[in-house]
This record gives structure tokens, C-alpha cells and sequence, in this order.
């Protein structure tokens, strides 16, 4: 049995802070406790508790308590019988990554994310093969970091993070995914172009350079901006050609922006948007022509008032079949749109199928055109016609009018502007061009992928 004396040396050398075998454990040996000036693991706080209680247990020592507080560790007691009480394991933090380690086929335009459970991030990088970094954002929290740019087609990333708990302890990920390959891409072409002043008859078109399977797709990636707030819809032509167009008219003044936000979009048969496109534009003052076959007569509006009167000669009518192709010389009525202008067009009948040579062929250059349709109708001067002006029809199709009327007609109306045909017993075909304004409201709105 120990003596008291030995009780008190084992004391001793636990407050000097010596290692020291507690004396008394069951293996003879002890366990090694170490009471040292600063900070002590939780392993080496829980030795010590234990051979304070072994001392105790067998001698009785009462300078524990003093012998904690000499080496600046400040500890409950512990009473009689009790279990001693272990600090709680502060736990790892712990990263998660979408998309997941390993994904396939990923969206370009899905967001990465990459969050933190139990701690905060302190790093994080996403790279493609190439190096390149992806741009990202940082929450105020620091816990979830989001890209903030798309990725690119058919190409391998890997992102890194690191996150830190509470007691700084650091826990280290990283995770590879790859991006979806297009069988091929297609890319939206927008009019009008950026900038541009238009009529208030001009419809807004995209054209696809591939042909669209999923219509309701491409649609879905299209907005139209006004400002004032204008009704209007999207109205397919063909696998490749969608316009869009107000109710009415344009308001003049109105500002206008259009977005075709297709990148990352699949339009069907493996085709992908190969890239964001946007356009702004603003409609002009109202200008719009009416031209009455009855009377040969154009009255110009401007702003909805009169300020010209204009003597025409229009297609003189008839037809001529050549190599089975019938081809009219009759001007079509309905609201037709300014497309383009030339100082000097040279126009032939060839362009439409009547050959040069024929009686009724032509090759000459023309002044002052203004094409109104996409099959060749143009405002234009006409010098040999001014006679036949406001009387009867003398032309192949297209409107003749004075080269002093040519002159201010050419300098005064511009894209989009409208010149409305009536009377001539021919109508304008929707799908020619611009003939938007041919269709019905109610069969427009029909015309849409999305109902």
C-alpha cells in the first residue's frame, strides 16, 4: 500500500509539470500526464483528469484544483464517481458540386455551384482544359460561390474548393464534368439592325441558318422589348424564318429591343444555338402611301396629314407563259414596306424569268428605286412613262412616277415605311417578304409555335 508520503511526491510532480507515471493503474505503469504552461490537447486535458482522480482515489491528494491553476488551466472540479466530460468535436466542413463529379453532356448555361456545409469557402476555381478560368460570385456568407458566365460546347472542366470550418481546420475538393457537343450549331439573324430608324410598318425577322425542328424552342428564346408596351406576336413563315409584328402599326418614337438568347438551346436534331444576338432600334415619324389603281393616284401621309399628291402608271396587266412559268405584269395590292433604296438599280427580266430578247423583255438601269416587295416591285422614276402618269398603266409591274416625284419620294421615305396598293384585282402574298401586313390577326397569333 502506498504511504502518504508518496501520495504527496506524485502531487508534486504534477504541478511542476514533469511527465509523470500516475501511480496506482491496474497495469502497473500508469498513464503519462503532462501538465505544461499554454494550451493542452483534449487527449492530454483528459490524461490528467484521470490521474487526478487515481491520486485522489488512493491517497486522498486535495492539491489538484492548485495544481490546475498554476499552469493556467482552468478546469472544473470533478466530483466523486462522475465521468469525466469531453469537449464536442467541432466537425470537417464539406463541399458539394453541381453538377456532380463525373456529369456528362452538361448544359453550357447551366450554373456551376459549389457550396459549403459546416464552414465557409475559401477557394474555388472552375477551368476548362485550356486553363481558362470561369468567372464566378462569392455569397456575402462566403458558403455558395455561382458562376456568373455560360460554358463553353464539348469541353472538360474541373473545379477545386476549399473550405474551412470553424477552427480553421481545411477540407480540400475537386470535381470534373464535361459539356454537351452539338451535332452542329445555328446562329439567329435579326432585323433591323442595331441603331436603325425605321417605318411603322417594318416587322421585326429572325432568320435561322439552319432549319428549326423545335419551333416552340427557338420561340421560347426569343424577346421582343417595347417601349411603350406594344402588342405583337411571333408568326413562322418557314423552317427558318419567324417574324414578329405589332397589332397595328407602330407608335412613332417607340424604342424597341430584340433578344434571341439561343445559346445553350436546343431547337431539335441535335442543333444548339451557337450564340446569344440582340438588336435596338427605334420606329420613326408615320409615313405611309396610298396608292389607288381607280384614280392612278398616290396620296402621301405624313404624321396622318397630306402632303403630296402623286400621278402613278402601274403593271399594265396581263400575263406571258414561258417555259411553263406564268408570269403577271399586274402591281399587287395591300400594304407593302420599304425594304431598300438605290440611286441607280439595274433592273432586267431575266430576275424573274422573261428573257432580255423577248418583246416584252428589258436590261436598263434605273434611277431613284425603292423596292416595296421582295419579287421586284419598286417605287422608281420613270421619265419615258410621265404621260401615262395618272392615267393609265403602262409598266411591267412596278409604280412609275415623274423623276421630280422620284426625286422626293427616294429622299423622304426610308425602311419600313408603307406604301398600301388597293384596287389593281391582285393581292400581295404573305411570304413576300414583307407582306406581314396581309395576314389577319387572329390567323398571325396562329402562326405561332406556342399558341
Amino acid at each position: 500500500m502506498m504511504t502518504t508520503g508518496e501520495t504527496a511526491v506524485g502531487a508534486r510532480h504534477c504541478r511542476r509539470g514533469a511527465w509523470e507515471r500516475c501511480p496506482g493503474s491496474e497495469s502497473g505503469e500508469g498513464d503519462v500526464v503532462s501538465y505544461g504552461v499554454g494550451p493542452a490537447s483534449a487527449g492530454r486535458r483528459l490524461a490528467a483528469v484521470g490521474c487526478a482522480l487515481a491520486l485522489a482515489a488512493l491517497a486522498g491528494c486535495t492539491g489538484t484544483k492548485g495544481s490546475m491553476q498554476a499552469s493556467g488551466d482552468h478546469r472544473p472540479a470533478v466530483r466523486d464517481g462522475a465521468a469525466p466530460q469531453a469537449a464536442p468535436a467541432i466537425p470537417a466542413a464539406r463541399v458539394a458540386f453541381r453538377p456532380d463529379d463525373g456529369a456528362r453532356d452538361v448544359s453550357p448555361t447551366s450554373p456551376v455551384t459549389v457550396r459549403a456545409a459546416a464552414g465557409t469557402l475559401s477557394a474555388v476555381e472552375v477551368s476548362n482544359e485550356a486553363g481558362r478560368a470561369v468567372a464566378g460570385r462569392m455569397s456575402a456568407d462566403r458558403t455558395t460561390w455561382t458562376s456568373a458566365e455560360p460554358l463553353g460546347y464539348a469541353a472538360l472542366y474541373e473545379v477545386t474548393a476549399v473550405a474551412e470550418n470553424s477552427a480553421g481546420r481545411q477540407t480540400r475538393a475537386a470535381a470534373r464534368f464535361s459539356t454537351l457537343i452539338p451535332v452542329t450549331y445555328t446562329l439567329p439573324y435579326l432585323f433591323p439592325s442595331p441603331g436603325k430608324r425605321v417605318g411603322v410598318g417594318q416587322p421585326i425577322t429572325v432568320f435561322f441558318d439552319e432549319p428549326i425542328a423545335d419551333r416552340a424552342a427557338a420561340e421560347r428564346a426569343l424577346r421582343v422589348t417595347a417601349t411603350p408596351a406594344t402588342q405583337g406576336g411571333w408568326n413562322w413563315f418557314s423552317d427558318q424564318s419567324v417574324h414578329w409584328r405589332p397589332r397595328s402599326y407602330w407608335r412613332p418614337g417607340t424604342r424597341v429591343t430584340v433578344e434571341a438568347k439561343v445559346y445553350g438551346v436546343h431547337v431539335g436534331n441535335g442543333i444548339y444555338g451557337q450564340q446569344d444576338v440582340r438588336t435596338s432600334f427605334t420606329i420613326g415619324p408615320s409615313r405611309i402611301a396610298t396608292v389607288d389603281d381607280r384614280t392612278h393616284m398616290m396620296t402621301v401621309r405624313i404624321g396622318g396629314s397630306v402632303v403630296r399628291r402623286i400621278p402613278v402608271s402601274m403593271g399594265r396587266g396581263g400575263s406571258v407563259t414561258v417555259k411553263g412559268k406564268t408570269i403577271r405584269f399586274t402591281t399587287a395590292s395591300g400594304p407593302h414596306v420599304v425594304q431598300e433604296k438605290y440611286p441607280i438599280k439595274e433592273m432586267s427580266s431575266e430576275s424573274y424569268g422573261l428573257p432580255v430578247d423577248d418583246p416584252l423583255g428589258y436590261k436598263e438601269k434605273i434611277p431613284l428605286a425603292v423596292r416595296v416587295s421582295g419579287d421586284g416591285e419598286f417605287v422608281h422614276a420613270a421619265a419615258w412613262s410621265v404621260a401615262d402618269q395618272g392615267v393609265r398603266n403602262v409598266s411591267h409591274g412596278c409604280i412609275n412616277i415623274s423623276p421630280a416625284n422620284a426625286d422626293w419620294f427616294y429622299h423622304t421615305f426610308s425602311y419600313g415605311d408603307v406604301v398600301d396598293i388597293r384596287n389593281t384585282g391582285m393581292l400581295l402574298q404573305p411570304g413576300n417578304k414583307y407582306g406581314d401586313w396581309m395576314v389577319s390577326w387572329a390567323d398571325w397569333r396562329a402562326g405561332s409555335a406556342l399558341g
